[in-house]
């Protein structure tokens, strides 16, 4: 990031601290390239469901982790020019998200709490779904077993195909094994490529985790 707009956040965020009485509202948390991650696109992201809550002590650190990822890809999306997501998609989506809140009062209202506008709302989502396009397209047919890889899946983890205490014949469960061992390794796959941009790429992280007890 220019060191003047880090000099500009800097300022905004003294500002927001130094009022008399004020109470601090938001908060740089990290800085992926020229992009901020701030408190607020955290809680936006657990408010609106973009993340589970995590079981983690702090979760925080959790979310935080998910977009610094996801600030990672969408830089590789656009700049391999990856489409607009379907426009329908993109509103089943946003209907989704609608539906977690019992009225559109309060869907308002939560999008007031996390200094979030239904349009940026959009453009996230819409966002997330060109990572997903990119994602299957660069990683799902490399992430396919062949038959004697998927089988020996099958005999390494019998306790995934175990009903009642009967192991399940291979031919059963035999589209169930592919897809499982499909899944674990598109998510190495993508964990890989995510390890090798954070070293490529410049992020700074600014948050530390609260510390929960001393030995």
């Amino acid at each position: 990031m220019h060191t003047l707009s880090r000099t500009v956040i800097a300022i905004v965020l003294a500002g927001l601290a130094g009022s008399a009485g004020a109470e601090v509202i938001d908060r740089v948390l990290a800085v992926v390239g020229s992009h901020v991650v701030t408190l607020s696109d955290v809680r936006a992201a657990q408010t609106l469901g973009f993340v589970p809550a995590g079981t983690a002590a702090d979760s925080t650190a959790d979310v935080l982790a998910y977009l610094v990822n996801r600030e990672l890809m969408l830089g590789e999306v656009d700049r391999y020019s990856a489409p607009e997501p379907d426009r329908a998609l993109l509103e089943r989506r946003m209907a989704q998200i609608r539906a977690r809140f019992s009225s559109p009062d309060q869907y308002e209202q939560a999008l007031g709490r996390t200094a979030m506008t239904d349009g940026r709302l959009r453009a996230l989502v819409a966002g997330n779904l060109r990572i997903e396009t990119y994602l299957e397209q660069r990683f799902e047919a490399a992430s396919q077993p062949t038959a004697g890889e998927t089988e020996r899946y099958y005999r390494d983890h019998p306790a995934e195909f175990t009903r009642g205490g009967r192991l399940e014949a291979f031919e059963e469960v035999r589209s169930q094994a592919q897809q499982r061992l499909a899944a674990e390794r598109r998510r190495a796959l993508v964990a890989e490529w995510l390890d090798r941009l954070r070293r490529l790429g410049q992020v700074e992280m600014r948050y530390s985790p609260p510390v929960t007890g001393i030995r």
